[in-house]
């Protein structure tokens, strides 16, 4: 072939890594949560942060193809993108506005998170004098002090709940502990639950409850039916991560959940390391006999945590090699001396909590002492992207035509666009 007489089809060429988004997982994770909630219950399928590394588009449209009522977001552009490629679900934005985004959440018909009577007042103000609508949730602090209205400040929740122009929809509250089973962190939960439930009861008997109260996190939605109310935002379950750990307690195991991420490997090069030879940067593995070891074409640069060394596995033809030392920006060594027969360019199981617990998404958080969410929003655009939709391995050119998403247009929503 020659390359100089016609452009490189990217998607023929050997990717030394790259992840496996399977949105056939994340169509059963819905449907996991659909059966674990009431009927009518609807449920938001958290997708900031690019869908918290797994690609935003792809899964808004998954979600929306298998049931999902709502999506959420951090930003106001987060949610911009997704109706300037033609999303059509309500999107709500979890960080509170401020007044510069009052045109772009009309223009784009975004549901505003609302944390203080001033905002509130303001953009009231701004669809009154512009002939404008729009919808908002408001956010209350029962105690995890990040965002929102204090749960006892009656008279600024009654004053934004009753504002002529803007259309408050709903009311929401954000679980801190709710994924902690000690007993200090269960009666902080309960008291947030009972705060939140609370101020539902009192703006129901005063006529002015809004239509939509949420208060679920992932942990929340599977521990505390209490919380569910009209809707539940469960991220981590609804990417098919325990959010109880990788080993959870009796009852939390949660075996319907499906991962929807898998990051994979290639072995780049294979070599002896003698006696008394160290490995990677600082030298802090060194082998203690002759040592077969490979490498790996993945590593910090891709989002594959560097943390700590000697620590982890991968998986190669369902044997695990521990990892030597540290993980470099592009390439990770581990030990293959238990494979006799391996060969450069097999594939390498990075993070595939199907294939082995011992290296699923919880695991391998727990080894550097942090989550799941970490790990997959870390993941690097360079690591390219493969869709099983349907019980088929798909491009996103093709996943894209599928779904209907339409071109790019910047201002969707406008007559005549």
């Amino acid at each position: 072939m020659n390359l100089a007489q016609l452009p490189p089809d990217l998607n023929s060429i050997t990717r030394p890594n790259w992840i496996e988004i399977n949105l056939d997982a994340l169509a059963s994770n819905i449907q996991f949560v659909r059966k674990s909630i009431p009927k009518k219950t609807k449920i938001l399928l958290p997708v900031k942060a690019d869908s918290y590394g797994h690609g935003s588009l792809a899964c808004a449209y998954a979600a929306k193809n298998s049931g999902a009522d709502f999506l959420g977001v951090a930003h106001l552009s987060e949610g911009m993108l997704l109706r300037q490629y033609g999303m059509d679900l309500p999107i709500l934005i979890l960080g509170p506005c401020i007044p510069a985004d009052f045109p772009y959440l009309v223009e784009f018909q975004l549901t505003s998170a609302l944390s203080d009577l001033k905002t509130a007042v303001a953009f009231d103000k701004y669809l009154e004098e512009n002939n404008l609508h729009c919808k908002a949730h408001l956010a209350i602090n029962t105690g995890m002090h990040r965002y929102g209205v204090r749960f006892d400040d009656f008279d600024t929740i009654r004053r934004i709940l009753t504002l002529k122009h803007l259309e408050v929809e709903g009311m929401f509250t954000h679980l801190a502990t709710a994924d902690m089973l000690d007993k200090t962190s269960n009666v902080s939960t309960q008291r947030q639950i009972d705060r939140f439930s609370n101020l539902v009861e009192l703006l129901t008997n005063e006529g002015v409850r809004p239509q939509i109260c949420h208060c679920s996190s992932s942990a929340g939605t599977l521990r505390h039916p209490e919380s569910h109310f009209d809707m539940v935002r469960p991220g981590l379950v609804l990417y098919g991560y325990n959010p109880m750990g990788a080993t959870p307690p009796e009852g939390f195991e949660y075996p319907e959940l499906k991962p929807v991420m898998t990051i994979k490997s290639t072995i780049r090069t294979i070599h002896e390391v003698p006696t008394g030879e160290g490995v990677s940067y600082g030298q802090y593995w060194v082998a203690q006999q002759p040592t077969k070891v490979a490498t790996i074409a993945i590593g910090y640069g891709d989002g594959y945590l560097r943390g700590e060394y000697n620590n982890g596995y991968v998986l190669i033809r369902d044997q695990l090699c521990p990892i030597l030392g540290r993980v470099c920006m592009d390439a990770t060594m581990v030990d293959v001396s238990r494979i006799p027969d391996v060969q450069i360019g097999e594939t390498v199981e990075v993070v595939n909590g199907t294939a082995d617990a011992r290296i699923s998404m919880e695991s391998v958080a727990e080894a550097h002492h942090t989550i799941p969410y970490e790990i997959t929003s870390r993941v690097a655009r360079r690591l390219y992207r493969k869709y099983i939709w349907k019980n088929r391995l798909i491009r996103w050119d093709d996943l894209k035509e599928e779904f209907h998403v339409p071109p790019f247009t910047p201002y969707p929503l406008r007559k005549g666009k």
